[in-house]
């Protein structure tokens, strides 16, 4: 009867590092993601985001104008807008569902929401 208790214990601790395992592996890749991707819309609703791997196409609501700028996301909280030559540096702060965009040059953040289709 030992024999069978020694089994169990081991089949469960064999469980419990199993399945830490797994979650270390899945909240690991889900740090490293890239949480920019997709749809957002400006608080006002007068700008609309749409991120993808490393673009940024900035559309504006009242004249559908697009305009298209590479980026580069740093450790999730700096964002790098680069279009032509000129780079600009911006800091990410996340608030929930809300994003704000921090520059040097604004005194007021641009706040990002989440967009669902």
């Amino acid at each position: 009867m030992k024999i069978f208790k020694k089994k169990r214990l081991f089949i469960y601790i064999a469980f419990i590092v199993f399945t830490v395992i797994v979650l270390g592996f899945v909240i690991f890749s889900k740090l490293g993601k890239n949480i920019l991707i997709g749809k957002w819309e400006s608080e006002d609703k007068s700008r609309i985001y749409q991120f993808d791997e490393n673009t940024l196409t900035l559309t504006f609501a009242d004249s559908m104008e697009s305009k298209l700028y590479g980026y580069i996301l740093k450790d999730n909280n700096k964002l790098i807008l680069q279009i032509g030559e000129n780079k600009t540096v911006y800091d990410i702060v996340i608030h929930g569902e809300k994003i704000g965009i921090y520059s040097e040059n604004s005194d007021s953040p641009e706040i990002l929401q989440r967009v669902y289709e």
